[in-house]
């Protein structure tokens, strides 16, 4: 009995090991390699497959050779060349289930989406989800702590395919490794890992970290080295317009992950981030071309919803911007989606915004930004395109805490000869800026494009330099203030045909401020250097400074809002001082019979205080040259925004050259000016609106040309005003006083000079003795004539004294002569020569010793002889009852014996020639008169004077 125990016993020794051997070796690895693949297939709904199984049961070491996951149509989905696993049965006494090793080489997984977006490989596994949910509910604990003291996984592979778009993506990694130590779900267990792989690139990928499964912490460092962007750009972001056709990424992430909670944690400290050589184009043209972009200390924190950048650097990026239409930048269409993504991502966006999540705070410490260059290209108007460069920028504290200062400071040159430097601080709370600007050489050319819609002005030259601070906030009210310097230099003016208008060298605004909720502007000083003023009148009268301004097209809305705020708030301006150096003016008149062309320069003047908050006049002081030799000056005060209230103005032109001047004087008066030089004082005074004015004009060595016909000149003998006028060196002056009303809507400046001017020269021409009296200070009033009896042509001594005025005028006046009138009254003269043909009749009836009685005979006989002695009788008869004495009786007489005279007309012409000649020869001998400067007229018949004299008209001519 004993022996058939021992022998049932040894048998089982026996059998056992080697059924065990045989199990371990054979039966296992043939079941694994042959049955489970089936019974995974009906179980699970999975196809594996297994080339080769090797199983030590001694060492409890497994090899299995060439393991493949097949999706239905035999494809390989996970392969795996070769998987070695040593057990530890040992351990058991531990109660733990513990692994010495495990090996994976060459695994290949298959990550590949169907043409609807989901994981091929997902589908492999129906039930996957199921069973995890069961596997979940229904443990929640291992019951033996699982310990792997060795993974290696060598040579790893997967690729990601995405068949769907225009341009099927594909993304390769391999070989990856990966190398852990201690994995152990023992509590607060530390396990080391170490993942490496390469890129489709040769990039490299590496996470060296430490995990702690139960609880579940792990931390450690990932880095990238140089991951190619533009592929994961074009398949990530397809819909944006913008392609990134170059640029690689490195990263390094020293993080610490914490799921041991029921929030999770996530901490990254003190990472770092760098991308290079990135370059986004449009259409085949590079817009943002970005050498390097460094991120440095970055810090993460979920808990706390917090990021932190410590610095952010980019090098020598290259940035075309471009102003598209409605002056939309080239940017917003580039990096807007062109089209909606994918339903699965709106369903995940939709779902994730549904939630309230913790308000996130976000730091950029720096952001440093070294030679930049910027493109500027505006595609909304014909211009040169802006090259900013180099371009460097600072940014502190760029956070989205609203309450946070940010500070700036941009250095930059523009278009290689200006430079532009910005430097303060910006609130986003208040939306308030605080900065300091500083501009030099700023090109005024490039405004040019962006007046055209309201100018025809063309900007040709000019720069503008500039140092100021600016306060601004967009808050509540709007509220702005600049205070500093502004210069604008070299700039010049012109209109569309390119002719100037205005220019200058300098004009530099000092200490200049503007507040505008007071609408508050205040200059200190103003100072123009060499200034230029071309004013042209055309031949239509219209000026070169006219149809300047476009016309714009406004709503009635928008005109009357305009209006509405003109009248709610007005400017209040404060200039300091102005200053004029060096100006130049140009004149020209092409509306006049003949062109006028003048120049003014080294024009100097100062304006003092300009306050519109002041009653205190301004002083004005100009003068400088006005063509070759002459000399201009105004010395004036005056309010200038309410000059038609108070005005004082002084203006002298002085040794102006006349000739010059021939376009007005033949255009008004009808002649050219030959020579002369012209000076002028006028004084304006100007109160409440009306104007009193005194104009002081001196004309020297004034020669008239040739007579001009126009149709706008005045019928004035300006010869003959000229030679009354001028005096014995030449010099003509004139007082021309002018008054009117800048009331009066129909008030003309220039015509109240030209009425005052002929109003003037017509006075002269009907009075010239008053004229002359008045300058050389003599009675004139009865110089018009020389007086004569009746019938007599000798000189009366009454008239000796108008012979020596004469001679004073014709001495002073070297241009004068004396017309002389040869006179005579038809009936005065003619009775007075019978009354003397009767006398003399009578003078031979007597003889030398006559008494009055043979008078009375005498008469008496030749009244006889004329009507006989009836007609004497009848008449004798009627004197004495009459009582007429003898005298009265002899004079009735001679009446009637005249009446019978007849007197040959032809005498009353010589008469009146021997009277002229009697003046003439009265001034020739006795007051050495140059005959030429008499000139008797043709003798006419004159009114008596006082009944008595017959005057011969004394007249003046040049």
């Amino acid at each position: 009995m004993l022996t058939k125990n021992m022998k049932t016993i040894v048998f089982w020794l026996i059998s056992l090991p080697l059924f065990y051997t045989l199990c371990g070796f054979v039966i296992l690895p043939w079941w694994v390699r042959t049955q489970l693949p089936s019974l995974l297939h009906e179980k699970v709904g999975i196809f594996i497959n297994v080339e080769h199984v090797r199983f030590n049961p001694f060492t409890f070491e497994v090899n299995l050779e060439s393991l493949a996951l097949l999706d239905s149509n035999a494809a390989k989905a996970i392969s795996i060349g070769h998987i070695y696993l040593n057990y530890d049965p040992s351990a058991l006494f531990k109660k733990e289930f513990s692994i010495k090793a495990v090996r994976i080489d060459n695994p290949d997984i298959d990550l590949s989406l169907d043409q609807e977006g989901s994981l091929k490989l997902l589908k492999l596994f129906p039930n996957t989800q199921t069973q995890e949910n069961n596997a979940s509910e229904t443990s929640t604990s291992l019951t033996m702590p699982l310990i792997v003291k060795h993974v290696e996984i060598h040579n790893a592979h997967t690729l990601f395919q995405d068949p769907r778009g225009e341009h099927p993506f594909h993304f390769e990694i391999g070989p990856i490794s990966y190398t852990a130590d201690n994995l152990s779900f023992h509590k607060d267990d530390l396990s080391l890992h170490a993942i490496k792989a390469v890129l489709q690139n040769e990039e490299k990928l590496s996470i060296a970290s430490s995990l702690i499964i139960e609880p579940l912490i792990f931390y450690g460092e990932l880095n990238l080295t140089k991951l190619p962007l533009s592929t994961l750009w074009g398949y990530t972001l397809s819909t944006l317009p913008a392609r990134l056709s170059k640029g690689d990424l490195t990263l390094r992430i020293p993080f610490w992950i914490d799921l041991s909670k029921s929030s999770p944690s996530v901490l990254i400290e003190k990472g770092s981030l760098l991308v290079e050589n990135t370059e986004f184009t449009d259409a085949n043209q590079s817009v943002i071309q970005i050498p390097s972009l460094k991120l440095d200390g970055i810090d993460f924190d979920l808990q706390a919803s917090h990021v932190n950048i410590a610095e952010a650097s980019l090098t020598q990026p290259n940035i075309r911007l471009q102003l598209e239409k409605a002056y939309r930048v080239n940017f917003e269409r580039l990096f807007t989606p062109a089209s909606k993504t994918h339903p699965a991502s709106e369903n995940t966006v939709a779902s994730s915004s549904s939630a309230t999540p913790s308000p996130w705070s976000f730091a950029l410490r720096r952001l440093y930004v070294d030679s930049a260059r910027v493109h500027v290209v505006d595609q909304n108007v014909k211009s040169s395109p802006i090259d900013c460069a180099p371009l460097s920028l600072i940014v502190d504290n760029i956070t989205n805490d609203t309450n946070q200062t940010v500070a700036f400071d941009l250095n930059g040159t523009i278009d290689q000869d200006a430079s532009l430097k910005l430097k303060g601080t910006f609130l986003p709370a208040r939306s308030s800026l605080d900065v300091r600007v500083v501009a030099d050489t700023l090109s005024l050319e490039k405004v040019q494009p962006y007046l055209k819609p309201f100018t025809t002005v063309l900007i040709q030259d000019g720069y503008v330099s500039l140092d100021t601070l600016l306060k601004a906030s967009f808050d509540r009210q709007t509220k702005l203030d600049v205070q500093g310097d502004i210069t604008v230099s070299k700039f010049s003016l012109a209109d569309r045909f390119k002719t100037p208008l205005v220019a200058w060298e300098s004009l530099n605004l000092s200490a200049l401020s503007y507040t505008l909720d007071h609408e508050v502007l205040r200059i200190q000083k103003i100072a123009l250097n060499k200034p230029y003023v071309n004013l042209d009148i055309k031949k239509d009268h219209s000026t070169n400074f006219a149809d300047l301004l476009v016309e714009q097209k406004a709503s009635p809305t928008t005109t009357h809002h305009q209006k509405s705020v003109s009248k709610e708030s007005a400017l209040t301006l404060f200039l300091g001082n102005i200053s004029l150096k060096r100006g130049t003016a140009h004149f020209q008149d092409a509306s006049l019979p003949i062109p006028f062309a003048t120049f003014a320069d080294n024009l100097n003047g100062s304006l003092s205080t300009l306050d519109t908050k002041s009653t205190k006049p301004s002083t004005l002081k100009i003068e400088g040259k006005v063509d070759k030799y002459g000399y201009a000056k105004i010395d004036s005060t005056l309010l200038p925004f309410d000059i038609k209230n108070h005005a004082n103005l002084k203006i002298i032109f002085k040794n102006i050259a006349m000739p010059k001047l021939t376009p007005y004087s033949g255009k008004f008066v009808g002649y050219a000016i030959k020579e002369g030089k012209l000076s002028l004082d006028l004084n304006y005074k100007i109160k409440k609106g009306l104007m009193e004015g005194q104009n002081k004009i001196n004309l020297d060595s004034l020669v008239l040309g040739e007579k001009i016909e126009s149709e706008d000149a005045l019928n004035l003998p300006l010869d003959l005003a000229i030679a009354l006028l001028k005096d014995s060196k030449g010099q003509i002056d004139l007082d021309l006083p002018v008054s009117g009303d800048l009331n009066d809507p129909e008030f003309r400046y220039g015509s109240v000079v030209w009425k005052a001017l002929g109003n003037l020269i017509g006075g002269i021409v009907t009075s010239p003795f008053k004229l002359l009296g008045s300058l050389l200070g003599i009675e004139a009033e009865n110089l018009q004539s020389i007086d004569f009896a009746a019938g007599e042509a000798v000189l009366i001594a009454s008239e000796e004294e108008k012979m020596a005025q004469y001679r004073q005028i014709l001495e002073k006046r070297s241009a004068l002569k004396l017309l002389i009138t040869p006179s005579y009254n038809e009936t005065l003269d003619m009775q007075a020569l019978k009354e003397n043909n009767i006398t003399a009749q009578i003078e031979q009836k007597l003889s030398k010793n006559s008494t009055e009685d043979a008078y009375a005979r005498a008469v008496q006989k030749l009244f006889i002889q004329k009507y006989g002695d009836v007609a004497y009788g009848t008449l004798m008869k009627q004197y004495k009852e009459e009582q007429l004495d003898p005298p009265a009786i002899n004079d009735r007489l001679i009446a009637k014996i005249a009446e019978t005279v007849v007197i040959d007309p032809a005498v009353l012409h010589t008469l009146a020639q021997k009277r002229a000649e009697a003046i003439v020869q009265k001034l020739t001998n006795s007051y050495n008169i140059a005959p030429e400067r008499l000139i008797k007229q043709e003798a006419q018949a004159v009114d008596a004077q006082r009944e008595s004299w017959v005057g011969c008209a004394i007249s003046i001519s040049n």
